[in-house]
């Protein structure tokens, strides 16, 4: 965004002034002033010189009812406007739907997850703040019985300004509807996300400075992040949400790694390269570069069984990340499921179905730089709902299902 040399030096003067005026000390972040003393510091990290909102950026509270009526409103809204969808069929036959866990950061769920009673109580109970793209505003939650630290509100209102501040140089609001899930979970989820986890991480330890005691250090924290998760993957949701709450420390490890090299300057330039697949992420974790040629494979066998003029279809690539969390759902042990992952080249989903949804049918194939283990096509076909092909010789792996009131045919794909 360019910026007027004028108003740019301005606010400089006004950021250097209201930074030396605020201390960091343990807060309410209900409160103003709390408010405005992690915004400070969060510029401060970032190295922000200019101050692009000239002060605290637009700041509400509401209380736990109100955050509660809001996720209700949005609910029965998506109920009304969402008639049967044949995605949702194909994802559960893949086992990737289910209730939503809680969000990675403290703020708004990643993703609109269930739609259930349950799923608005955990998220009405736990959201301590979130921003909206669509208002501009940070939205910071009242929680009068909440256990929570101070320490621990006040990281997650240092993340939530972050994409404020993200905001005004990136537009949040840009329509995702023609990204791959692929490219969503790369650029929206590892980049954004990541971005604002490891600010966050930052910000922490100079909390836990201010209270006299010596911080871990961000790069270790976060590799105890992703190995918790990888070790307790069953408290992280469904498959899909999974997938989303790793790109949070996969995205700060990525960032943290720029960090390293060259401070804010570094973690700027970070951006520019911008990893449009999520394996660029998986593979950077031990060093190794990513596959060449990564992208969209030839296409999966297809029904040929459907009525004629009555078919609804449609096609994503859901990428490394996906998968790896696709292969631990169906109970594939970490060290397989994340070395077959890094080894991913390219994948395509198709999903047909007729017009009632009385059949829907899912056919997935991967392709990937290595022969695919043999434990894999057993693990996923162990319960017979899929059927699983794997070549070996061309390292690739078809998968497919479907929901049907009538035998289903298929018939080969396109693939060479």
């Amino acid at each position: 965004m360019r910026r007027a040399p004028w108003l740019a030096a301005l606010t400089l003067a006004a950021a250097a002034s209201a930074c030396s005026s605020h201390t960091l000390t343990a807060c309410d972040i209900t409160e103003r002033a709390c408010q405005e003393s992690v915004y400070y510091q969060v510029l401060s990290l970032r190295g922000d010189g200019y101050d692009p909102f000239g002060g605290l950026p637009p700041v509400a509270v509401i209380t736990e009812a109100e955050l509660r009526a809001e996720l209700e409103a949005e609910a029965a809204a998506r109920a009304a406007q969402s008639g049967p969808n044949p995605w949702d069929t194909a994802l559960a036959l893949l086992h990737f739907a289910g209730t939503s866990a809680p969000s990675p950061d403290g703020g708004a769920p990643a993703d609109g997850g269930g739609a259930g009673g349950s799923y608005i109580d955990d998220q009405a109970t736990h959201i301590l703040a979130y921003y909206s793209p669509e208002t501009k505003r940070v939205t910071v939650v009242s929680h009068p019985s909440q256990t929570v630290s101070a320490e621990e509100a006040m990281a997650t209102l240092a993340h939530e300004l972050v994409h404020a501040l993200q905001d005004r140089e990136l537009d949040l609001g840009a329509k995702v509807n023609d990204l791959t899930l692929d490219a969503y979970l790369a650029t929206r989820q590892g980049l954004v996300e990541g971005d604002a986890r490891f600010y966050e991480y930052l910000f922490a330890a100079d909390v836990v400075r201010m209270m006299g005691r010596v911080p871990r250090d961000v790069a270790e924290r976060i590799d105890l992040t992703l190995d918790y998760a990888y070790q307790n993957f069953d408290e992280l949701g469904s498959p899909l949400f999974a997938a989303e709450y790793l790109m949070y420390p996969l995205g700060a490890k990525y960032f943290a790694t720029a960090y390293r090299s060259g401070g804010n300057a570094a973690v700027r330039h970070a951006y520019a390269k911008v990893p449009g697949q999520t394996v660029s992420f998986l593979v950077g974790a031990d060093g190794r570069a990513p596959p060449p040629g990564a992208g969209v494979v030839c296409w999966p066998p297809a029904v040929t069984s459907l009525p004629s003029g009555s078919l609804a279809a449609g096609g994503d690539q859901f990428g490394a990340v996906a998968f790896y969390t696709f292969l631990r759902g169906f109970g594939v042990d970490h060290d397989t499921a994340f070395a077959t992952a890094q080894s991913w080249t390219g994948d395509y989903l198709q999903v047909q179905a007729d017009k009632n949804l009385d059949t829907v049918a899912v056919a997935w194939r991967l392709e990937f730089a290595q022969a695919v283990p043999a434990g894999i096509a057993s693990a996923l076909g162990a319960s017979g709902e899929l059927t699983v092909t794997a070549g070996n010789v061309n390292a690739t792996l078809e998968i497919t299902a479907a929901a049907s009131t009538t035998p289903v045919v298929w018939q080969a794909g396109n693939c060479p």
